[in-house]
């Protein structure tokens, strides 16, 4: 049947109202909407949200807000914002910011707010605000709170704990220097003595005495300073050090260290590089020269026959202006069982254990050099058979510089003659002060020498010296006093420019920046080899 124009209309119009009461019934009007939403955050525990009308009265209040600020719904209601969790420092601002959110739409921007609870007690919250239109038009602002008291309470643990950390590494260090600084004084004096012992006739048992308590302190210096070093490596504090140096040169003088070692077990010290490393190199020579020094002492430790090979090759390498070497100390060894390969890098382990073991060391060796070597940026590896021998590998990463020519004469080569030096020696130990002002003098140095840094002071303003050889720690002025006071011309203009090198048993990294900046020329670590005093000495002739 054919319907009429006005009878397809209505139909539509009917069909149209059907909809709007399905669509009524299925989503809801603004209010229906508006109550389940309240409906849903009203049983959000974690999150109070509160609702506020134009003049800041409470329209909406969630059992997490009643759990978090004090307040229940009935009491909530109808109060104003300011009145309940305000504290009054901030009730200005607060009713100042709402105004003008409601009046020229200028925005409340989140963040963290320390409110007030029923009880009058303070709570960190984290607060964020939205603006909801309401059917009729009016507005309502409501506040989403996140308690941040367990955060709070979490962050103030972890900075305690941080500060204890802190506190614990700066006692660790302090420890670690002291220590270093008391055993590294006796020793000075022990090894002091023992050379001026060997400067005066003896019989070839004798010397042979004297030498074997000069290794003794020597090795007793290197495990010091391997201690030092691990513990300055795990709390991050050493570093390396890059200048030019020689690589062929440096192999050289380890080689010829170590030589009458090896000779004393008849063993053979074989010494190969490639061609390509016979050039100046750019790195920390002084940690590489450990690595070396561990590990090839190692080898002539654990061998009794046979040869210790020390080889470097260059390695292929991408980045412009750098190499990377290949370091392999093998020896003919009795080889390292493979339960114990594991083990190696690990502090104070050894593969020889209980009271039967047949060699010395603390087992610190291969631990500073894994840490030493990946310090410089590179690998370490180990390959050992039983009754066959054991080599290690390492490649470190290094720089190429260029140089420029110099036309400036080599102040070295330049000097003619070495001048007769009068020292001025600043020591307050009595044994290290004996042995230092003796090996001075046998180095044909005229040496007067006194127990602290005011009498120095007071000594180098009566008479002129040509160096001053200055001890750190002790009584009445210390050595950076003492130095200060030079340098201010407490000791008279003359001597404001006096070359002082610092002598002491502090040693730990930085130690020789901080003396170098209090106005000292050099410096030398306790316990002093004669060597390097001489090689001091020369130059300042």
């Amino acid at each position: 049947m054919e319907m009429s124009k006005e009878q397809l209309v209505k139909e539509l119009e009917q069909r149209d109202k059907r909809i709007a009461e399905l669509e009524s019934q299925l989503y809801g009007t603004d209010k229906y909407l508006e109550k389940r939403f309240r409906k849903l955050i009203d049983h959000v525990e974690m999150v109070s949200v509160q609702g506020y009308d134009k003049s800041r009265r409470v329209v909406f209040w969630n059992k997490a807000s009643e759990k978090l600020y004090g307040y229940s719904r009935e009491e909530a209601l109808g109060q104003k914002l300011e009145d309940l969790i305000i504290p009054d420092y901030m009730r200005d601002g607060v009713i100042s910011h709402i105004s003008d959110w409601h009046e020229k739409g200028i925005r409340i921007p989140a963040g963290e707010l320390d409110l007030i609870r029923k009880d009058g007690s303070a709570v960190p919250v984290y607060s964020a605000h939205v603006m909801q239109k309401n059917p009729d038009g009016s507005k309502y602002m409501y506040c989403i709170d996140v308690d941040l008291t367990e955060i709070k309470k979490a962050h103030r643990q972890l900075i305690r704990a941080k500060e204890q950390a802190e506190l614990a590494n700066r006692a660790k260090s302090e420890f670690l220097a002291n220590m270093s600084h008391e055993i590294r004084t006796p020793l000075n004096g022990v090894l002091g003595m023992l050379q001026l012992l060997k400067s005066t006739p003896q019989s070839k048992e004798q010397l042979e005495y004297i030498d074997l308590a000069v290794m003794g302190a020597k090795r007793l210096t290197t495990l010091l300073s391997d201690i030092l070093d691990l513990s300055r490596v795990e709390a991050g504090k050493l570093a390396v050090d890059p200048a030019p140096f020689d690589l062929p040169e440096l192999l050289q003088n380890l080689v010829d260290l170590y030589k009458p070692s090896a000779q004393q077990k008849k063993l053979a010290i074989d010494l190969s590089f490639h061609p390509a490393t016979k050039q100046k190199l750019t790195g920390d020579s002084s940690r590489l020269q450990q690595i070396l020094t561990n590990i090839i002492s190692n080898a002539i430790k654990f061998t009794n026959t046979g040869t210790i090979k020390i080889e470097a090759y260059p390695l292929p390498h991408a980045a412009a202006g750098t190499t990377k070497i290949l370091f392999s100390i093998s020896d003919t060894g009795p080889g390292i069982p493979d339960s114990k390969m594991e083990e190696l890098f690990a502090p104070f382990v050894q593969v020889s254990e209980g009271y039967s073991r047949h060699h010395q060391g603390a087992g610190l060796g291969l631990t500073i050099c894994k840490q030493l070597v990946e310090l410089m940026g590179g690998n370490i590896a180990i390959e050992s058979e039983l009754g066959t021998g054991t080599t290690v590998y390492f490649c470190v990463p290094f720089g190429i510089p260029t140089f420029t020519k110099s036309t400036a004469p080599d102040m070295e080569t330049t000097k003619t003659a070495k001048n007769k030096l009068k020292i001025l020696l600043v020591e307050d130990e009595p044994i290290n002060r004996l042995a230092a002002k003796r090996q001075m003098e046998l180095a044909g140095c005229d040496v007067t020498a006194v127990e602290n840094g005011q009498i120095a002071v007071d000594t180098a303003a009566k008479e002129e010296f040509n160096i001053i050889m200055m001890d750190i720690q002790m009584p009445i002025m210390d050595g950076i006093t003492a130095t200060q006071a030079i340098r201010s011309g407490e000791a008279g203009e003359n001597m404001k420019d006096i070359p002082i090198i610092a002598m002491t048993a502090y040693a730990m990294k930085g130690d020789r920046e901080k003396f170098l900046e209090s106005g000292m020329n050099d410096y030398l670590a306790k316990p002093i080899d004669n060597k390097n005093l001489l090689k001091m000495l020369d130059k300042y002739r």
